[in-house]
């Protein structure tokens, strides 16, 4: 009598454990694919961040927020030509502004001053950045203010690799650095106590 009593409720459970277990094996396989399609967008974000043509590579592109009524604008990079092949970036243009220029910052009798130039060099090998402070893209005559959060379009103009599309993004009003960096990837942090310009 006493197996009588007790084995059914055996047999019982084995079912509902084995029901459970079951139940865990959706959530698995969706966890799963969870992750790998975090990994794929964070791929694809990384990707979309390097532009490649002809032996140069621009990599974060991003501008500054412009207040309303401010017709200037800023706009950053990384560029970097492969081995055994420099080139020149010679001009830029973008539909959201009336030109785009060279630019760099000189310092003339401890005085901060900015200067237009002609071309920027890329030696074989290297890399340059452009960020606040130094060489940049100045965007004159824009047409509306770049709102944070935008994609700014630019076609950046090589001597040797021609034309190289790239979407910046818009940071905010006074960012040092894209994606809430505090500079420009590709550049060693400022000693403690850096003056900035």
């Amino acid at each position: 009598m006493h197996r009588s009593r007790t084995s059914p409720s055996r047999q019982e459970s084995r079912p509902r454990a084995a029901r459970k277990h079951a139940s865990y094996a959706p959530r698995i396989i969706g966890f799963g694919i969870l992750i790998a399609a975090l990994l794929c967008i964070g791929i694809g974000l990384a990707t979309a961040h390097e532009y490649t043509s002809k032996g140069v590579t621009v990599s974060h592109p991003w501008a500054r927020a412009t207040p309303g009524g401010v017709k200037v604008g800023g706009a950053f990079l990384e560029m970097k030509a492969v081995a055994g092949q420099g080139d020149r970036l010679i001009g830029a243009r973008s539909p959201a502004a009336g030109a785009v220029e060279l630019h760099n910052h000189i310092m003339e009798n401890g005085i901060a001053k900015m200067r237009r130039v002609d071309a920027i060099t890329l030696r074989a090998g290297r890399s340059v950045v452009l960020r606040p402070a130094g060489y940049h893209l100045m965007l004159t005559d824009l047409h509306a203010p770049l709102a944070e959060g935008d994609l700014l379009e630019l076609t950046l103009v090589f001597e040797k690799a021609g034309e190289i599309e790239v979407d910046a993004t818009v940071e905010p009003v006074g960012a040092t650095g894209p994606h809430g960096f505090d500079r420009q990837p590709g550049t060693a942090p400022k000693a403690a106590g850096a003056h900035k310009h």
